[in-house]
């Protein structure tokens, strides 16, 4: 009899092991298709209440400044409630825990002194039991990770503890990687601030003018339903479009070699010098990975509706429609910020020209869409 009781336990020990590592192997999966660290967050702390039954579950992250855990994730009935309180570290058990670094299992928390009910009062939720793990990351305490209220009425035990650990490390994988994402977009924002401020000082635009722009672009990419990432890219491309002219305005040796570069046809090489600056500036980009998407938009807008633009005399939906954007955009700039045009007269005149051009030069979809934005 005592035979088949440990039979019993082991092919259940064994089931529930293979339950944990199923659920680790989908979070590890997610960790490399998605950066939403919310999603990731949430579904690990999902998988970690199902295998080691709990009512409810959080990830509370620490706040260094000032020195607090808030709420990142949660699960359970009072889980949306919760989120608007912080808990100090050294107080209560999750502050305990964020203040020693060590897990913490408790199976009354009305027996415990570092109990701290003020959360339960305020929601009327009812906490029993609690696991509580720190989540640390080279040392450091990022938060903690905690499941309360074992769903079969028992206690938890240190297996359950030793579950929530490697559920734990998982949400620490996360913020590590989602703390690369951010520095690598810090990263990405300071070279392009660089690049802007480098063409301003070139006197490739008067300061702010390249904001401005690229305000008017994504307000038309808006308004064609560009989301996501092609927005994005339409936001730095309308940055950084005329980059190119840094180089060519200086009159820089320019080398266009096949290995390395795009090839320029006959006609590409008897432009105007200036005219260069598309290829010139999509060059300069291609060398930097986090500007690779935007190379063709840097270089084909200077391309016409009609194909009789450059560099490639593309026409229509051959062009990448942020090109076609910063087309527009670019020169309903030029003269609304045109300190040349001193009448009222002149400047409608200008605008009326502009606008007469659409379905030749301009792309008649995004003139349309720019009227609405203006009200006209």
């Amino acid at each position: 009899m005592l035979s088949l009781n440990n039979e019993g336990n082991n092919v259940k020990k064994l089931k529930m092991q293979i339950l944990q590592l199923n659920a680790l192997n989908k979070i590890s999966l997610e960790l490399t298709r998605t950066t939403d660290l919310d999603a990731l967050l949430n579904k690990i702390i999902e998988y970690a209440a199902i295998i080691v039954k709990a009512e409810a579950a959080s990830i509370l992250l620490l706040d260094k400044e000032k020195n607090e855990l808030y709420f990142k994730a949660s699960l359970g009935k009072k889980s949306q409630e919760i989120k608007k309180y912080k808990v100090k570290v050294g107080e209560g058990i999750a502050g305990w825990v964020a203040e020693k670094g060590k897990s913490l299992i408790v199976d009354d928390v009305t027996k415990d002194t570092r109990w701290y009910q003020s959360i339960d009062s305020s929601t009327k939720f009812v906490t029993k039991s609690i696991i509580c793990v720190p989540l640390i990351l080279d040392k450091d305490i990022m938060g903690v990770m905690e499941v309360i209220n074992k769903n079969d009425k028992k206690y938890f035990d240190k297996n359950d503890e030793e579950i929530l650990n490697s559920f734990a490390n998982q949400v620490v994988i996360a913020l590590r990687n989602a703390n690369i994402i951010e520095d690598l977009n810090n990263y990405f924002i300071q070279i392009t601030e660089i690049l802007i401020q480098a063409m301003e000082n070139e006197s490739l635009g008067p300061k702010g003018h390249f904001m401005k722009l690229a305000r008017l672009t994504t307000q038309i990419g808006n308004k064609l339903g560009i989301i996501g990432k092609d927005y994005n890219n339409l936001y730095y491309a309308s940055l950084l479009h005329d980059i190119g002219r840094i180089k060519v305005s200086r009159k820089i040796d320019i080398n266009f070699k096949a290995k390395d570069s795009f090839r320029l046809v006959q006609s590409e090489i008897s432009l105007h010098p200036i005219s260069l600056h598309p290829i010139v500036g999509a060059n300069m980009l291609k060398q930097i990975n986090l500007f690779k998407d935007i190379v063709p938009i840097v270089k084909h807008h200077h391309e016409n509706y009609d194909g009789t633009g450059y560099p490639d005399g593309l026409s229509g939906e051959e062009i990448p429609l942020a090109s076609r954007i910063i087309a527009v955009v670019e020169d309903y700039t030029k003269i609304i910020y045109n300190t040349s045009i001193e009448s009222h007269s002149e400047n409608e005149e200008a605008l009326n020209k502009f606008f007469s051009l659409a379905g030749t030069k301009y792309d008649p979809k995004i003139i349309d869409a720019l009227k609405e934005i203006i009200n006209l």
